[in-house]
């Protein structure tokens, strides 16, 4: 009924679909009603396998490579490097682990795609098909905004408490040699999400972990897109222009094998 009403729609010019990967049956209608629409379409089953149909040539892996096919273009490349200099706090040199702490359970699914790509291994509460299990003591992509965490309290959009209490726990994991965050803005959301993020990573000294994050939103959120990222980088924390950008990072400071 959503493609019936945007196909319709004089002002919509492209279609971009995003969800978790469907059921097959699920999967096999979309792929009908997509070869048969009269708009440009980009579809982002994460961690889904292409569907076998006329649609794949449609088909993207992650949210950095759906913006990137609906725009018409290559996204700018990040400077990996000059994001590892912009950063004030180094990592443990010892320490090999990314730890992933999430409010976005869509954007934990795909650091998890990326590292994945990259050959790494995750432990998730929240695993994407067909990942490989690091174990007890591996890479970790947590989605606080999972149901164990979110029962009779509000969302760790909202309320942040959640995620400073493992950020605390990170940071004195002896372990961890970097830590991936996302801040999520927007109306509904917490006022200040990086001044959150900040005030959590306050107890950082020498040889902490490195901090990795995206901003999720635009200058027209009441946050403001730029002011997050300033805080966030005035804290020492590397700030990727996606997620996919920052998790693709965090690979580069472990050092890990594409």
């Amino acid at each position: 009924a959503a493609l019936d009403l945007l196909e319709s729609d004089a002002a919509t010019r492209r279609v971009i679909l995003i969800s978790k990967p469907p059921a097959p049956e699920v999967a096999r209608r979309v792929a009908g009603r997509i070869a048969s629409f009269s708009k440009p379409t980009t579809i982002c089953f994460l961690g889904g396998a292409p569907t076998g149909t006329s649609i794949d040539e449609r088909f993207v892996g992650t949210l950095r490579d759906a913006a990137a096919m609906a725009l018409g273009a290559d996204l700018d490349a990040f400077d990996v490097a000059s994001a590892v200099r912009r950063a004030k706090l180094g990592r443990r040199p010892s320490a090999r682990r990314i730890v992933g702490l999430f409010c976005g359970g869509t954007l934990c699914t795909e650091a998890q795609i990326v590292l994945a790509k990259n050959g790494i291994a995750v432990r998730s509460n929240a695993p994407h098909p067909g990942r490989a299990d690091a174990g007890a003591h591996g890479h970790e992509m947590i989605d606080l905004g999972a149901d164990e965490f979110t029962r009779g309290r509000p969302h760790p959009m909202i309320d942040p408490t959640p995620r400073a209490d493992a950020i605390s726990r990170a940071i004195a994991d002896p372990t961890v040699g970097v830590l991936l965050l996302d801040v999520v803005l927007g109306y509904g959301a917490h006022a200040d999400p990086a001044g959150a993020v900040v005030a959590a990573l306050a107890e950082i000294g020498d040889g902490g972990p490195a901090v990795v994050a995206s901003v999720t939103g635009t200058n027209g959120d009441p946050q403001r897109y730029d002011d997050q990222v300033a805080r966030l980088e005035a804290a020492g924390v590397a700030v990727a222009p996606s997620n996919a950008d920052a998790a693709a990072l965090a690979v580069a400071l472990i050092g890990a094998p594409r």
